[in-house]
C-alpha cells in the first residue's frame, strides 16, 4: 500500500512541475533513434569520452567529456555525464548543446529546495525535441540516483517522451527517514547519500539520470532561489547563454 500511494505521490507531484513535450497517448516509436540516415542526422555529432572507473559524485577524470552551462549573470554550472548507463540522454544532451540548441533557451521552471527545468526554447515547458527529432525512451540505473546535482531528463506524463527539456535535483533539505526512502523502495545502498547530502528520493526510477553538477553548486543555489510567479516561472528570465562541451583537465 506504501508503495501505491508513494507512486501516486510522485507522478502528481511530475506532472505538476516536471514537462516535457506535448503529450502523445502513447509510447514513442524508438527504432529510429540511430539511424544516420539523412532524415534523422539533423546535428553534427560529438566524441564523447568516457571515464575508465565509475562515480555518480567527484570529479571528473582527465580528459572526461562534461559541460560548462554558462548561465547570464549568475555564473557556471559544471557538470559531467553517465554514458554507459544512458547513452541516449548523454547523446542526445552533448550534441543538441555542441550544436547550440540550448543557446538564449530560459531555465523557465524553478522550485526552490527541489530542481530547476531547462531546455525548452519556448520557454512554456511544452515545447523542445531530441537530436533525432522524435522522442526517445527512458534509461533507468541501480547506479545513479537523483541526489542534489544530479541532471535528468523532463518528460511528459508518459514514460518514454523524453526530448531536449532536462531539470537539475536541488534539493538541501535533508529530511529523508528511513520510513521515507523504504516506502519509495529506494535502494538501501543510496539511502546515507540521500539522508547526507539531499536529493528527491521520491523520483528515483522515474526520470532518466544522465549527469552529475561536480562544480557551480551556489549558482545552482541562485538558480533555484530566484523569485517565481505562480507557474514556477522565474520573474527576470534565467538565461543559458551556452553550454560548452569540452574535456576537463585539471
Amino acid at each position: 500500500m506504501k508503495r501505491l500511494v508513494a507512486c501516486l505521490l510522485s507522478m502528481t507531484l511530475a506532472a505538476g512541475m516536471i514537462t516535457g513535450c506535448t503529450v502523445n497517448d502513447k509510447p514513442a516509436d524508438n527504432t529510429s533513434q540511430n539511424s544516420s540516415t539523412e532524415e534523422t542526422q539533423k546535428y553534427e555529432t560529438v566524441e564523447i569520452h568516457k571515464p575508465a572507473e565509475f562515480s555518480q559524485t567527484g570529479l571528473p577524470e582527465e580528459g572526461e567529456t562534461i559541460a560548462v552551462i554558462h548561465i547570464k549573470d549568475l555564473g557556471d554550472i559544471s557538470m559531467k555525464f553517465f554514458y554507459e548507463d544512458s547513452p541516449l540522454a548523454v547523446e542526445n544532451f552533448v550534441t543538441l548543446a555542441a550544436n547550440g540548441y540550448y543557446n538564449g533557451v530560459t531555465f523557465h521552471r524553478v522550485i526552490e529546495d527541489f530542481m530547476a527545468q531547462g531546455g525548452d526554447p519556448t520557454g512554456t515547458g511544452s515545447g523542445g525535441e531530441s537530436m533525432w527529432g522524435e522522442e526517445f525512451k527512458n534509461e533507468y540505473s541501480d547506479r545513479l540516483a537523483h541526489i542534489n546535482g544530479a541532471v535528468a531528463m523532463a518528460r511528459t506524463n508518459q514514460l518514454d517522451t523524453n526530448g531536449s527539456q532536462f531539470f537539475i535535483n536541488n534539493n538541501n533539505e535533508i529530511t529523508w527517514s528511513d520510513a521515507y526512502l523504504e516506502a519509495y523502495e529506494v535502494p538501501k545502498e543510496w539511502w546515507d547519500a540521500y539522508k547526507e547530502g539531499g536529493g528527491n528520493p521520491h523520483l528515483q526510477d522515474l526520470y532518466t539520470v544522465f549527469g552529475q553538477v561536480y562544480d557551480g553548486q551556489d549558482v545552482l543555489d541562485a538558480v533555484c532561489g530566484q523569485e517565481t510567479d505562480e507557474n514556477n516561472k522565474p520573474v527576470q528570465d534565467v538565461i543559458i547563454e551556452s553550454i560548452e562541451i569540452t574535456r576537463y583537465s585539471k
